[in-house]
């Protein structure tokens, strides 16, 4: 049971800075002991001494023998009990665990510390309607298609041996196996092997290109080259040559592309690129809106918040990169805060915004969504698991669907003006 306490006019506010607020707490004597008593007995119920049972030990020889132990226990005691009226005095509501600082404590005589609490930004928002943006489309051309389907084509290039005899040009791809000198002496173990030279490409090693062009394969090629204040030679041999092949737009490569003609695949990559432009535009057009958003509701956020939702970016951003990589957290936060920052300002907004138009979430709509999630999956384990998480994290995904409704409607509300790329 929590002890009951009056402090009366002994818990004053100390200083806001944002959402950060701080209060300062007097303990009077009275109260004082008698959180020292109940920390006596607390603690009476756990401690052992040789020679006495547990629950047995005097409260005398307690205070005496464990002054830190009891002193942590008269500061928990105090706090919870200041906690209720400070809430209740000065209407906040912490969304992170207060913290105690500056405690200044004489055993029964006297106790002062102070008590940070971080609350949520209070939020009337503002110039949610009829935001200004504009719809920037682009229209897909003619030109983009044949590009779309040459960029397909390239990728599905492959390379085959040139006629026998015939030289290096700069379209050809080559094998080189090569030596390495330094100032006529061979340098150990540097020679390579089976290097692929894109002759269209510029080189690690300058000059090695522009000197084997022209070379049949097995022709060897010498030439110099610096490397800052070193002069370079080097002995290259031409193991093969080969050229880039394109595939047409063949009976194959429309079969492979799950159509009968030219003009079918230049109608599907056409709905592709006219897909991804109006997924880019709607972006677009959103990011217009959150930004008008949170320039028209400046805010300060809780501090420590910001600190987990940035933590929380590194760790995906963290699953993104290779896991030889070594990725340290320190080096992302600065980039990661404003990120932070924006993300839960929007979240801010868009509650507040809900909370003002009367914008709720309802089962119907939540189980619309688990359907939509249960029909992408193919097993019934997979489905059940599904369901477990929707049941777990009820909750938040309830609160998802009031943020997106929520945006739904304030870009209902958005004045588009519509502009051609």
């Amino acid at each position: 049971m929590n002890l009951t306490l009056s402090f009366g006019d002994k818990i004053k506010k100390i200083k806001q800075e944002g959402c950060v607020h701080v209060f300062g707490v007097n303990v009077e004597s009275d109260n004082l002991k008698e959180a020292t008593a109940a920390a006596l007995v607390r603690l009476q119920a756990v401690v052992t001494i040789p020679g006495f049972r547990t629950g047995k030990v005097p409260l005398a020889m307690i205070k005496a023998q464990f002054p830190s132990m009891v002193k942590d226990e008269v500061l928990d005691l105090t706090a919870k009990a200041a906690m209720p009226e400070i809430l209740k005095a000065d209407k906040v509501m912490p969304v992170v665990t207060p913290i105690m600082r500056n405690v200044a404590y004489e055993p029964d005589k006297k106790l002062y510390f102070e008590v940070q609490l971080e609350c949520n930004p209070q939020v009337d928002p503002k110039g949610y309607e009829k935001i200004a943006a504009v719809r920037r489309a682009k229209k897909v051309t003619d030109e983009d298609v044949s590009k779309y389907i040459g960029q397909v084509r390239d990728y599905n290039a492959y390379l085959k041996p040139v006629e026998d005899g015939k030289p290096v040009e700069k379209t050809h791809f080559v094998i080189v196996n090569y030596e390495s000198y330094e100032n006529g002496v061979k340098i150990a173990g540097a020679d390579v092997n089976g290097e692929i030279v894109d002759m269209s490409s510029p080189q690690t090693i300058a000059g090695l290109a522009e000197n084997i062009v022209g070379a049949r394969k097995g022709e060897t090629r010498e030439f110099g080259s610096s490397f800052g204040d070193k002069k370079m030679s080097f002995k290259a041999t031409v193991a093969e040559i080969k050229e880039k092949v394109v595939p047409a737009i063949d009976e194959n490569f429309l079969k492979e592309a799950g159509v009968k003609t030219e003009e079918e695949l230049r109608a599907n990559v056409r709905k592709l690129l006219e897909r991804n432009e109006t997924e880019k535009t709607e972006k677009d057009l959103l990011t217009q809106i959150e930004d008008s958003l949170i320039k028209s509701n400046p805010m300060q956020l809780p501090p420590t918040l910001v600190r987990e939702e940035a933590h929380e970016l590194f760790e995906i951003l963290k699953k993104k990169v290779s896991s030889d990589e070594e990725v340290h957290e320190e080096a992302f936060m600065a980039r990661l805060k404003p990120v932070a920052e924006r993300n839960l300002s929007l979240t801010y907004l868009l509650h507040n915004i809900a909370r003002k138009e009367s914008i709720t979430a309802t089962e119907t709509e939540l189980n619309a969504e688990l359907e939509k999630v249960t029909a992408r999956l193919n097993t019934e384990e997979e489905k059940k698991k599904a369901r477990e998480l929707f049941e777990n994290r009820k909750d938040y995904i309830m609160s998802s669907i009031v943020e997106n409704k929520t945006m739904d409607f304030v870009k209902s509300k958005a004045v588009i003006r519509e502009e051609s790329k």
